[in-house]
């Protein structure tokens, strides 16, 4: 039986910007080395020098940090399992691989979706939420581990690997702070971002979480097959950059992509 996570708050800080340009370049990147075969055996962080391998290049790529060493060039879905279709903004579609299920947050106020491995031991989710009060990126990332961990049924002790934390003017009044964590527990790795934007005298914050966990021996396969395949899809299209609400405002750089009174 598959059990929806439901949690109180939640979304990604990772700009989608950041992550948009990252995996621009690194599709150039690929298209100037003539497509020839990578490795990442030797791959580290550029800013935690402690992760290697695939996790490495996941881990910058959700923190902005350009990489052109993914295997295989743009990531995609070999084994496509279904498209999900958000039920009230249908702009909010992708494609998921064989082996998950969707379910739609039921959050209030979320616009987001959890992508359960049908064995319950992995997940891609990503939420955008109208939150009317005031909480941090740390207390949403201590709110999300907690969440985390009651559906996996794991109280193993969490041992940050890297953290990232700032924030990022978007206007004058207007910022968005943010917190990231790689975080080990048990036998799971998970990558959690969360970022929290606010404008002067205006009531309420725009919350925006990612979660991606995986088994710790499953994790490099899923952040290349699954997580980094949906997360391109989430950004662009066949024709160019998504622009979800229609208010001329690409997804990259509107920190609320499905309300086109804001941007």
């Amino acid at each position: 039986m598959h059990v929806h996570l439901n949690y109180c708050i939640m979304r990604r800080f990772k700009s989608s910007y950041q992550i948009g340009l990252s995996l621009l370049i690194v599709f150039a990147g690929n298209l100037l080395s003539g497509c020839k075969k990578t490795t990442t055996a030797t791959a580290t962080s550029q800013i935690c020098s402690q992760i290697t391998g695939v996790e490495a290049i996941y881990w910058d790529l959700d923190n902005g940090i350009p990489r052109t060493d993914i295997p295989g060039g743009v990531p995609t879905v070999t084994s496509i399992g279904g498209t999900y279709i958000h039920p009230t903004v249908p702009l909010l579609t992708f494609i998921y691989p064989s082996g998950y299920t969707p379910y739609t947050d039921n959050t209030s106020g979320a616009v987001g979706v959890n992508l359960l491995r049908n064995d319950n031991q992995a997940i891609w989710r990503y939420t955008n939420i109208t939150y009317y009060g005031s909480t941090t990126p740390a207390a949403v990332v201590s709110s999300e581990v907690s969440s985390l961990q009651s559906y996996l049924g794991s109280s193993a002790s969490i041992t940050t690997v890297c953290s990232e934390s700032g924030t990022l003017p978007r206007a004058p009044g207007i910022a968005t702070t943010s917190d990231a964590v790689l975080i080990t527990f048990g036998n799971y790795t998970a990558v959690i971002n969360v970022g929290i934007t606010s404008e002067t005298g205006l009531p309420g914050e725009q919350i925006t979480i990612s979660t991606s966990e995986a088994p710790t021996t499953q994790f490099a396969n899923e952040a290349l097959h699954t997580f980094l395949a949906i997360d391109y899809q989430m950004l662009y299209t066949g024709s160019g950059e998504l622009d979800s609400d229609g208010d001329g405002y690409p997804d990259s750089i509107d920190d609320f992509p499905f309300d086109p009174t804001r941007h």
